[in-house]
């Protein structure tokens, strides 16, 4: 039965953090879209979750069409948080080399 290295772990903890550093700034320059209403409505979020914009149909610019208009920016802003808490996890998983651990793609608040 072979041991594990601490020793080893810990050397690769600083090359970890490094590229963790990469993926949150490459995660903040991401732009991914999530849409509502067969693409009526549009929100884009940064990998960090941050909503950068909203596109919105003209066509559901009426005075009727309010209530409706406003569950879909909800909709698509939900779509647009759950691809970026999607795409965080994968980078996450990435760095870890497929190994299980614990909060790892909660490190940016995702």
């Amino acid at each position: 039965m072979s041991q594990f290295d601490f020793s080893d772990m810990f050397k690769n903890l600083g090359a970890m953090r490094g590229q963790m550093e990469q993926i949150k700034a490459r995660l903040a320059r991401m732009q991914i879209t999530g849409e509502a209403g067969a693409g009526l409505v549009k929100a884009t979020v940064n990998g960090e979750g941050e909503v950068q914009k909203i596109d919105i149909d003209p066509a559901l610019l009426t005075p009727n069409d309010r209530v409706m208009l406003e569950e879909l920016i909800v909709s698509a802003v939900n779509d647009a948080a759950k691809k970026a808490r999607d795409t965080v996890a994968h980078e996450m998983r990435s760095i870890a080399g497929g190994l299980p651990i614990p909060g790892l793609d909660k490190l940016f608040g995702m």
